[in-house]
């Protein structure tokens, strides 16, 4: 072969070379243009899923509570429950827990609060009693970096990650069981507390459990000789209005903090005092 045929060899396995690179890039190039594309996709969907979810959680709430205003509703364990409310395509279960029958992080006692953490939170006795005792100092203003000592409140129940001692795992565990915010005019009412903050009151008062569960027992019968009205279980504190929307194959809340009483400006015999925004949850079996 002359040296003319081999310079063409060469030039034209370099041609080649440059195509087969260019052929990849471009590969690379298209994927991840596709995988930008499936992405951007995702993230559509998941926005169009939670604006759904909200908007039919905010109706079937206000559904709800023109139920309760009406005396439509029935109380069972503390929890008064409008049943299923369909809007559209989707299906909307809603549901009412009286706030008095929570626990109220920024009064509850030390005591109430270990039982909080050992029995929602799964906290052995010691790392509970540390963390309600954190919780007791940092509402008296008793912690490092508040020189003043200026008692100071939990405004969000995401205040909590403030406190030594609680994360996110903890935080999510004891979510269901507490309120936090500005302080109820009535204090707590156990009677109309869920089973499941009984369970936390049995840990750390068992007498005052036992009081609670034969006052509920003497409210659910003058209420079955009334009609099941549940109207005055709530009265006109605050409430907490859950409401779990179906959408594709994930269930969303939507959870509202709503006081029984009108806000200024509005002709709705209700106000909202905090909206939280809608995230998905496993629901229990």
């Amino acid at each position: 072969m002359s040296p003319v045929d081999i310079s063409r060899c060469r030039q034209r396995g370099m041609a080649l070379a440059i195509v087969v690179w260019f052929i990849a890039g471009m590969s690379v190039l298209v994927a991840g243009i596709v995988s930008h594309v499936r992405v951007d996709t995702r993230m559509t969907q998941l926005h169009v899923a939670k604006a759904k979810a909200a908007a039919a959680g905010d109706g079937a709430i206000h559904l709800l509570m023109s139920d309760l205003s009406a005396g439509r509703l029935s109380q069972h364990n503390g929890v008064i429950s409008s049943g299923v409310y369909k809007l559209g395509s989707l299906v909307v279960e809603v549901k009412l827990v009286p706030a008095a029958g929570l626990v109220d992080i920024n009064s509850a006692p030390a005591e109430l609060l270990s039982g909080l953490f050992k029995v929602a939170g799964g906290l052995e006795v010691t790392q509970a009693n540390t963390v309600a005792d954190n919780m007791v100092k940092w509402r008296s203003g008793v912690s490092t970096g508040n020189a003043r000592n200026r008692p100071r409140r939990f405004v969000a129940l995401e205040d909590l990650l403030r406190i030594e001692g609680v994360n996110r795992r903890l935080l999510d565990s004891v979510r269901e069981y507490v309120v936090a915010g500005e302080p109820r005019q009535r204090g707590s009412n156990w009677s109309v507390a869920p089973e499941a903050v009984l369970d936390v009151l049995r840990e750390s008062n068992p007498q005052q459990a036992e009081s609670a569960v034969r006052q509920r027992r003497q409210v659910s019968a003058a209420e079955s000789a009334e009609g099941g009205r549940a109207g005055s279980a709530v009265g006109s504190g605050m409430v907490r209005a859950d409401a779990i929307v179906r959408y594709g194959d994930q269930s969303w809340l939507r959870r509202r903090w709503v006081i029984r009483s009108p806000g200024a400006g509005s002709s709705l015999p209700w106000s909202t005092q905090r909206t939280e925004a809608v995230r998905v949850v496993e629901l229990q079996k």
